[in-house]
């Protein structure tokens, strides 16, 4: 029998946030250019107006004078209620946010998830073709609507690249308006309304904190070495309370509290999913490093105790699922554990822990036996 040569091993390979006419699906929907070179304020004023998260339709206002185009994946993630983190002097800002691809990752992993369909850009006019680029990328990627509202002329580059793109024009005020103003779809019944999920950023001084609670078994447990455990404590006269035992019911006021934190405060999907899943089940760093890719799907597993997502309740599945979608777009080596992080990035999620008002559970103390070491031999 002649021997079968094995099949190779393909690397994964990370979505890139970059675009080329070749790559184009006829099957999108058509980019819509809308021309206002007199920068009509009732133009600007309808795009506004049409944002609908529910309904999966976003507007965004971009940074002037944006410094990079990461800028732009910011301001998006911004508008689908995810903010950055404020670099402070114990926490210096995240490296991801300074990485053009990590930033439009993130933000795509967020469009898919959210059901984001429908993007409406002003200003576009301002952007240099790398911006628009990245938009097409993620366009393809996300299958969505894209609106380019050009409050001025177009640089002659920028028409010629989007010469290559099937769009509209829409040259008139009144064919504009007509399509900013044009009913959404109705949202999807079922899902957890994100959009809803709003609270302060950054935090306000006098904000409860709520302890973060204890693992379920003894499998498990939270060490001093965890996130090295530096997150911020609160104030002396902070007021500081438990989580209820019960952490499924998401209208429960203490937990509704600390799950709009979770939702609003933390951009990076990976990190907000392990926020969302200590806050759920005490589980520690270490058990979620090695969570089974199969675990964070909406059916969970049976056992609470070896696996702690058994049955996720509706509020977690936007983190969760994000956090899957984006290690898919980063080709992640540990996809099969796909809330892995380095150790490195361990001060990236205790900043968020503490962004979020959350303080970790206190380490489980060594019987003073374990901490013994044995005599030597003679």
């Amino acid at each position: 029998m002649t021997p079968t040569a094995a099949a190779p091993v393909v690397a994964p390979r990370a979505w890139e946030p970059v675009w080329s006419p070749e790559e184009t699906d006829p099957a999108l929907p058509p980019l819509t250019l809308i021309l206002d070179p007199r920068d009509h304020a009732a133009l600007t004023t309808t795009a506004l107006a049409a944002h609908r998260p529910s309904a999966g339709r976003i507007t965004i206002h971009p940074t002037p004078l944006a410094p990079t185009a990461a800028t732009l994946a910011h301001d998006l993630m911004r508008a689908y209620g995810k903010h950055l983190p404020a670099p402070e002097d114990l926490h210096p800002e995240p490296a991801w946010v300074r990485h053009n691809d990590d930033s439009w990752r993130n933000t795509a992993a967020w469009t898919t998830t959210l059901g984001i369909t429908h993007l409406i850009i002003c200003r576009a006019h301002r952007f240099t073709n790398g911006h628009i680029k990245h938009l097409l990328a993620l366009r393809e990627h996300a299958r969505l609507k894209l609106t380019l509202l050009c409050n001025g002329p177009l640089p002659p580059n920028t028409r010629q690249l989007l010469s290559a793109v099937r769009h509209d024009h829409l040259d008139t005020p009144e064919a504009a308006l007509q399509h900013l103003q044009h009913p959404p779809p109705h949202p999807t019944a079922g899902n957890y309304p994100w959009w809803q999920a709003r609270c302060s950023f950054p935090a306000r001084p006098e904000e409860t904190w709520f302890r973060l609670p204890p693992p379920p078994s003894g499998h498990h447990r939270w060490e001093a070495r965890h996130y090295a455990m530096i997150a911020t404590q609160p104030p002396p006269d902070a007021r500081i309370l438990p989580l209820p035992p019960t952490r499924q019911d998401h209208t429960h006021p203490h937990l509704a509290t600390a799950i709009a934190r979770i939702h609003h405060r933390i951009a990076h999907p990976v990190h907000a999913a392990r926020v969302a899943l200590h806050l759920l089940t005490g589980a520690p760093p270490d058990q979620l490093n090695h969570l089974p890719h199969g675990d964070l799907t909406p059916s969970g597993s049976p056992d609470h105790d070896l696996h702690p997502t058994a049955s996720l309740p509706l509020w977690t599945r936007p983190l969760t699922q994000a956090a899957l979608a984006l290690t898919e777009l980063r080709g992640y080596a540990h996809a099969h554990t796909p809330l892995f992080i380095p150790k490195w990035e361990e001060h990236e999620v205790s900043q968020a822990i503490e962004g979020c008002r959350l303080l970790l559970p206190a380490p489980a103390r060594t019987s003073s036996a374990a901490r013994r070491r044995p005599a030597r031999r003679p």
